[in-house]
């Protein structure tokens, strides 16, 4: 049986061994070049613009501009630190796995009427089953529902909805308040991401630009952009099937 001393100092090595831990896990993140956080933002209704929804969290920490490639946008939010990426998906079912397997986090953005239909429990089950990070949702025009004191019944049924899916979800943020959107880009830049199981297991890299050799000859050089995830010895791109040695 240990002494209360060895208890003592058994308890603060797991609570260094945590710290370690969680400081490697954020340390890629860190600085002014450090790799921008993966925001995946899905809409689960038609009714829902994801990229409203961006820009509603942009404008909460003061961010006007950013690095466009494609749908993508890359962002610098100076108040946290922190280089961001966020990537919308479509009203589909593929896009949204696709983009969910990518991501650090998952913004499921919601209607403000309460109904989620088939589609949007199809979509909740899909990606819960392929696995998934840290899990946000926020909710959009809120602010047209009246009277107005019918708003808190509509986000308690909202998370009662979605809490079926994601149990530890603790609250639905609306995207027509500036200070709830700020607590959410606070939450993206601070949070540590749980990472995906299987995804963490094999080095990846998210393409954010390529560009394909200019001749028409058989060989050439193609030139691929992005953040190189952990460093095994192979690479594996995810959307393309080859495999990099």
């Amino acid at each position: 049986m240990m002494s209360k001393l060895e208890r003592r100092n058994q308890a603060r090595q797991k609570q260094r061994l945590k710290r370690q831990v969680k400081a490697e896990a954020i340390s890629i993140f860190s600085g002014q070049n450090g790799a921008p956080r993966h925001v995946a933002v899905v809409p689960v209704s038609n009714q829902v613009d994801p990229n409203a929804a961006i820009s509603s969290l942009n404008e909460s920490v003061d961010v006007t501009d950013g690095s466009a490639h494609g749908d993508l946008l890359r962002v610098r939010i100076d108040r946290f630190k922190q280089n961001v990426l966020y990537i919308p998906a479509k009203r589909d079912l593929i896009s949204a796995l696709d983009v969910c397997r990518l991501a650090d986090f998952v913004v499921f953005v919601l209607p403000a009427d309460e109904t989620l239909d088939h589609d949007a429990q199809l979509l909740f089950r899909s990606v819960e089953g392929q696995g998934i990070s840290n899990v946000v949702a926020v909710v959009q025009g809120l602010d047209k529902i009246n009277p107005p004191k019918k708003r808190p019944q509509v986000l308690s049924s909202l998370k009662a909805s979605i809490n079926r899916f994601f149990p530890t979800l603790e609250k639905v943020h609306s995207l027509d308040s500036r200070q709830e959107c700020a607590n959410v880009s606070r939450g993206l830049c601070t949070a540590t991401p749980r990472g995906i199981h299987w995804r963490e297991d094999r080095s990846w890299m998210l393409i954010e630009d390529i560009q394909w050799p200019e001749t028409r000859d058989e060989c050439g050089q193609v030139s691929v952009t992005g953040i190189y995830r952990l460093s095994l010895p192979r690479l594996y791109l995810l959307g393309i099937k080859k495999k990099i040695r």
